[in-house]
């Protein structure tokens, strides 16, 4: 059975170790960034982060990575990857429309 919230393959980003897995509604903080950012797994593989009001409210996705955990914004490289990507150790609640992902909920 195929899981539709697999993480992306692991890739070997300049030959070394595999790529971080982030976890589902997981939040973290990228380097030399402010605010956090919601990770979300795609079907293509790699992952959307939403900073937590568009999580909730359903807006637009901030960041996008690749399969080999490359992120870019707005189509456009940036000089980050899914490792640079911090865990905060807390996780987003589950969209809904009702306004009820606003609290975070800790985890771990």
């Amino acid at each position: 059975m195929f899981d539709i919230y697999a993480r992306a393959a692991y890739a070997v980003p300049n030959g070394t170790e595999p790529m971080q897995q982030l976890k589902e509604n997981g939040i973290y903080a990228l380097p030399s960034e402010r605010g956090e950012l919601v990770a979300h797994a795609v079907f293509r593989g790699g992952y959307v982060l939403y900073t937590p009001r568009d999580w909730e409210f359903f807006g637009p996705y901030t960041y996008e990575s690749d399969g080999a955990g490359n992120i870019r914004r707005e189509g456009q490289s940036t000089p980050w990857h899914i490792d640079d990507l911090a865990y905060t150790n807390r996780t987003a609640r589950s969209r809904s429309r009702s306004g009820a992902a606003q609290k975070l909920v800790m985890s771990e």
